[in-house]
């Protein structure tokens, strides 16, 4: 796969400025660590009853993650798109408030699809290079989906304006995303991205995930000590994959790599377990 992005890197060659570094130095630090309350959001739901359940949750979160990247190695430009897919669903959800169907759907579109698809329309130049090494391919098939998204996305914003004009409930969390749209914009695409990821969806998340698993009585050290066992184990796992990775002149691309598809191979079992079962409890 390194020799397939240096062969396409030679035309579309990427060297991530200071703003850059730091902002991805964020996401790692800041922004990943947000998943970790798995372990213990696990245990709320019951597989922390046993040694052997527990055992078997992590060995399947890890299943599921190593699937992601095999999958990724064999059909890389299509594992983007449904990555940017799951991102624009995680996102929106996360960021959504309560109300009909509508509202939310609405919402969790507008909010998880600015972030991804936005980003990504807005920045073209500076983005491409990033899709080229995360694919190791051409990117058209890649393009055709988000240029036929953000006209999907254009109609959802403005079905969103209008809900927050009638709905006084929802109308601040449109003036976010409104303020969202200028960060975007204006801001290198890594940094707008990180600046969301880590300042909004994470701190939202681990709120929203403290305040509940608190609820279920759990204890202050319990909680960090997971939390701090899943972060290390996920940085132990990103720096030996650094580590075993052939000698490259292309660091920069390297640590795309190692970043954006190390986060889709969290997402899925995270959004699985967050969105697809916690959220659905009391």
């Amino acid at each position: 796969m390194i020799d397939a992005i240096a062969a396409l890197a030679s035309s579309a060659f990427i060297a991530l400025g200071p703003q850059s570094l730091i902002a991805l130095t964020a996401v790692v630090l800041i922004g990943l660590p947000h998943g970790a309350f798995d372990g213990a959001v696990a245990l709320a739901l019951g597989y922390g009853k046993s040694v052997k359940s527990m055992l078997g949750f992590i060995l399947g979160y890890i299943a599921i993650a190593a699937s992601v990247v095999l999958f990724w190695m064999m059909f890389a430009e299509i594992a983007l798109i449904i990555f940017l897919i799951t991102s624009v669903l995680h996102f929106g959800i996360g960021d959504r408030q309560p109300g009909g169907w509508l509202t939310r759907t609405t919402q969790t579109v507008s909010h998880g699809g600015l972030v991804v698809i936005g980003i990504s329309i807005l920045h073209r130049t500076e983005v491409e290079p990033i899709f080229v090494y995360l694919v190791g391919s051409e990117t058209v098939l890649l393009w055709q989906f988000l240029n036929i998204a953000s006209f999907g996305l254009i109609v959802v914003l403005i079905a969103y304006f209008v809900q927050a004009f009638m709905q006084s409930k929802i109308r601040l969390r449109f003036v976010e995303l409104a303020g969202l749209s200028l960060v975007y914009y204006f801001l290198p695409p890594l940094v707008g991205f990180a600046l969301y990821f880590c300042g909004v969806h994470s701190v939202r998340h681990l709120r929203y995930t403290w305040i509940k698993l608190r609820a279920r009585k759990y204890g202050v050290r319990t909680l960090v000590l997971l939390a701090l066992s899943f972060t290390l184990a996920s940085w132990g796992a990103g720096i030996l994959i650094f580590w075993q990775m052939p000698t490259t002149e292309m660091l920069d691309g390297t640590i795309l790599q190692i970043i954006f598809i190390g986060l889709a191979a969290l997402t899925v079992p995270h959004m699985l377990l967050v969105d697809g079962m916690f959220r659905r409890t009391p």
